[in-house]
């Protein structure tokens, strides 16, 4: 037994020592047929700025970190080559294989012991709700984070809802983001096993005849292990990193997105908010002069019609009051849905709609102020995660193209072995491979290499929306600002026709219904400025999605 392990480790060790590593610096023989074969397959890359024009068939480590620019992959993302390199030092592909092949024949009789055991986790729905309604910025867990995030202290706990404490109780507590982390974990899982080699196998057989003498038994001992080719465990963990990259770049989006629809909600809020109060003043209004009315017709100045009709004009301020009313508590529970909160814990708060309507406002004034169409571009291209999505998915396709040219070369696997026939002692080695068909491989190699062209070009496309999207952008703000410039000129006559309404009223020239009358018709230009102030805002919230950066300044960050 002692000789049979010798000589299959022996084996072992012979072929351990051809394997590719990440961090050969060296050109091979199996690079340099690469390399050789690359030039006489059709895989002419299309001519853009997205990517290197010629398929890197082997990546080295020094690439990595000398044609960071030119990488199709990752380029493009936050993290620098120098992490990159970082990252894939910390797998197991820049590990040296010959220990693990040496130990391989013996750790399959210890694997039993690191064998994971099934846990069953029931899912209670009851549970469920009940964490769910246990969400509360007072918990101590939601305090040390705010801490740990620098949160204004002077705010904490909270007193009141304003942007800046949605936002971060928002992102603590919101059970989609949860959701997203965990796919984003799930999808990154795939680079551990994308570096994980090929499985070895070891078998033994018996055999005795039938006439009793010791020599008449067979034995045999073999270990089978397959030699991977052309570096294809390097460009499958390429392509698993950049899934990976997309993954995040979901997730990033899904953030980005439920923060618009948290101060969507927040602007709707405070909107409908200021339409409730300036209803309020109109019923109050109409309810004096139905009043009024009222007194004139019981000494036969007016008629029963000019009663009805006033106390008609009354009931519709009161049907647009109460179904404002209810759209708010609509409002709210959105708002408690996206942070994470029962609608019970939510109004336990009030919203501070002064102060964030202030920092809105002023925010995206001084916003709109500083930037240009040349800078809006930028910043778009710079900063839009979809438009990284689209170059995400170029990079699985330039590493899936990667892929099918390696696999023109078929792997190696040997069966190094040992035999005791009736007395003899026998080694032996086999060598098995697939053969591969030259017009099955161009035909997978051309596909790769037409839809890598599609994936570029859906990146040339959604680019140019980009840009019609911007100058749509920046033909708006012009437009609002004109807009909100005749609101405010509307607002200054108002108030002057106020004071001459007044001193009419002081000099008797008119009488208490003809005052409120014009007082009444007056608040409509209040309800224009709201309309005005609340497109605004709405039309921040719009250059917000379109160039992915905060125009609304929280203390909590979104985006690359």
């Amino acid at each position: 037994m002692i000789k049979i392990g010798a000589i299959v480790l022996f084996i072992s060790l012979l072929f351990s020592f051809d394997e590719i590593n990440a961090q050969d610096n060296t050109i091979n023989w199996i690079t340099k047929k690469l390399l050789k074969n690359e030039s006489q397959v059709n895989t002419q890359s299309i001519e853009s700025s997205i990517g290197s024009p010629n398929i890197v068939n082997t990546i080295e480590l020094d690439d990595l970190i000398n044609q960071n620019t030119i990488l199709p992959f990752y380029y493009w993302s936050w993290s620098n080559a120098n992490d990159l390199s970082k990252k894939i030092k910390d797998t197991s592909i820049s590990t040296s294989p010959i220990l693990k092949n040496l130990l391989v024949p013996f750790l399959f009789f210890l694997t039993s012991c690191s064998f994971i055991d099934y846990q069953e986790k029931p899912l209670n729905i009851n549970e469920v709700h009940q964490k769910n309604k246990q969400s509360n910025f007072n918990d101590s867990d939601f305090i040390a984070y705010l801490e740990k995030n620098n949160f204004d202290k002077a705010n904490i706990p909270f007193k009141s809802w304003g942007i800046d404490e949605l936002l971060i109780a928002h992102k603590y507590f919101n059970p989609e983001l949860k959701t997203a982390d965990l796919e984003l974990k799930y999808i990154e899982s795939n680079e551990k096993i994308a570096s994980l080699r090929p499985l070895s196998s070891l078998g033994a057989k018996y055999e005795r005849g039938d006439v009793g003498d010791p020599s008449e038994n067979f034995f045999k001992f073999d270990y089978t292990f397959t030699y991977e080719t052309a570096n294809k465990r390097l460009i499958r963990y390429e392509l698993a990193f950049n899934e990976t990259q997309l993954a995040l770049l979901d997730k990033e989006l899904i953030h980005w997105k439920l923060r618009g629809n948290l101060i969507e909600s927040l602007t709707q809020y405070i909107n409908n908010q200021n339409l409730i109060q300036i209803l309020k003043n109109k019923i109050r209004l109409q309810q004096s002069i139905v009043f009024m009315v009222q007194k004139r017709l019981n000494f036969g100045l007016v008629s029963k019609i000019d009663l009805s009709r006033e106390k008609i004009k009354f009931n519709s301020i009161k049907k647009e009051l109460m179904k404002h009313q209810n759209l708010q508590l609509n409002i709210t529970k959105n708002m408690a849905t996206l942070v994470g909160f029962s609608l019970e814990q939510f109004n336990l708060l009030a919203i501070d709609i002064k102060k964030t309507k202030e920092k809105l406002t002023s925010s995206l004034t001084e916003y709109f102020a500083n930037i240009d169409q040349t800078k809006m571009h930028s910043t778009a291209l710079l900063n839009r995660i979809d438009l990284r999505q689209k170059l995400a998915h170029y990079a699985i396709a330039e590493a899936n193209l990667k892929l099918e040219i390696a696999k023109q070369y078929p792997d190696m696997t040997f069966t190094p072995a040992y035999i005791y026939d009736f007395g003899y002692n026998v080694w032996g080695l086999g060598i098995q491979t697939l053969l591969k068909t030259p017009e099955r491989n161009k035909a997978y190699i051309n596909r790769a290499t037409i839809f890598r062209e599609l994936e570029a070009s859906k990146v040339e496309n959604f680019e140019l929306e980009v840009n019609n999207q911007v100058e749509e952008l920046s033909l708006s703000i012009q437009k609002n600002k004109e807009h909100e410039l005749a609101v405010k000129q509307s607002l200054v006559s108002k108030n002057i026709l106020i004071n001459q309404l007044q001193e009419r009223f002081d000099q008797g020239q008119i009488d208490r219904m003809e005052l409120e009358k014009e007082m009444f018709a007056l608040l409509d230009i209040d309800l224009e400025l709201n309309r005005a102030n609340n497109a605004s805002i709405q039309l921040g919230l719009v250059a917000e999605g379109v160039l992915q950066d905060q125009i609304f300044p929280t203390s909590i960050y979104y985006g690359p």
